[in-house]
């Protein structure tokens, strides 16, 4: 019985590892332009798009908090800044997203990640970890800076955890790690391309310095270049090699289809706060214009399905959230992202749901 649980337990860690393996970020900077873009490449997701309002109360929510009696928050803070985001498991819990100050924080997958605990501050949820973020900073350094003052990052049972990459409307960009136990911070200085995927930093770095766009001995043919371990080396070559044509949201979404098209795409154009995204099952481009939402704390939360039929500017069609649309969401997005079937069936899975409705009541209409 014992080998049985140890296999199951390896088998489960595998799988999540292998699901959450594959994504890459970057910015496209320059003088006339600052895009942001991102792959998300697991499966087929389902998802939303939320409408995160300032002025907001909000209070940390830990895994144990989320599946246990125990629902005592340590923490409370109110959302200096509304946001968008994109999210699997339901309101608050987003993969990424962008406020309207042009601060950028997504999530990559990180084998080798170790926890950071600061026995000061309680545990976030990851995916809350990242609205926190949101809702309090409106710069990379602002994020960097408080890092060590923040609530620990707390990630579900046998996740190896993740690294993440951050930009702002100035265009600066930085990934944070967490490694040893501490918080591994690469700033503009000591990268130089903004570009990650699901290695440390130096690691692609590393290999990618033996090609000769970097002044490595080894020629670089792009079109012979398509295999999945490519990817930072053609998305590095295709930022390197830029020249600006006015057009550096086609091209970012050129380099997020050369490195291998996501299940859910996104193009942030920060200068001007637009908004771009599609997924696997509706591949048109659909565009948000941040600067037209209402983020106010008397407006109304709302939200739109990653995969809606809608074309064009979308801005309109957005529908308010309640807990119980939201509760659809929960339903379908924790077991995929668990990636475990027996989850959605679970007495954990049920408690969750029903401390994820008392978490938001105050917050989300019925």
């Amino acid at each position: 019985m014992k080998s049985l649980l140890i296999r199951s337990f390896l088998l489960m860690t595998i799988a999540y590892s292998t699901a959450l393996s594959a994504c890459s970020a970057f910015l496209l900077r320059g003088k006339d332009h600052c895009v942001v873009g991102f792959n998300e490449n697991w499966k087929t997701m389902p998802g939303m798009i939320v409408v995160n309002k300032r002025d907001v109360l909000k209070r940390n929510i830990s895994w144990e908090n989320l599946t246990t009696d125990n629902l005592n928050s340590k923490k409370q803070w109110t959302s200096k800044y509304g946001s968008v985001t994109f999210n699997l498991l339901g309101y608050d819990f987003p993969c990424y997203g962008v406020n309207e100050k042009g601060l950028f924080l997504v999530e990559l997958y990180l084998e080798e990640t170790s926890k950071v605990v600061n026995p000061k501050q309680p545990n976030l949820f990851w995916a809350q970890w990242i609205q926190y973020q949101l809702d309090n900073y409106k710069t990379v350094k602002e994020v960097v800076d408080n890092l060590n003052k923040g609530p620990n990052i707390d990630w579900w049972p046998n996740a190896a955890g993740s690294h993440f990459f951050l930009t702002d409307a100035k265009g600066n960009a930085t990934t944070i790690a967490l490694l040893d136990g501490k918080y591994k911070v690469l700033t503009d200085k000591e990268m130089p391309m903004p570009l990650l995927c699901n290695n440390q930093y130096k690691k692609d770095f590393d290999k990618a310095k033996k090609f000769d766009f970097l002044g490595g001995n080894e020629k670089f043919d792009y079109d012979k270049s398509g295999n999945w371990d490519d990817r930072y080396n053609r998305a590095y070559y295709m930022l390197q090699n830029y020249k600006y044509d006015g057009k550096p949201v086609d091209y970012a979404w050129n380099i997020l289809n050369s490195v291998h098209a996501g299940e859910w795409q996104t193009v942030i154009d920060a200068k001007n706060m637009n908004l771009f995204f599609r997924s696997d099952l509706k591949k048109e481009i659909k565009k948000i214009d941040l600067t037209k939402f209402d983020f106010s704390k008397n407006s109304t939360v709302k939200y739109l399905d990653i995969h809606t039929d809608e074309l064009g500017e979308v801005n309109q069609d957005f529908q308010p959230l309640t807990l119980s649309k939201n509760n659809e969401y929960v339903e379908k997005g924790f077991p995929i992202g668990y990636d475990n079937k027996e989850f959605g069936t679970s007495e954990t899975f049920a408690k969750l749901k029903e401390n994820i409705v008392k978490f938001f009541s105050n917050i989300l209409p019925n």
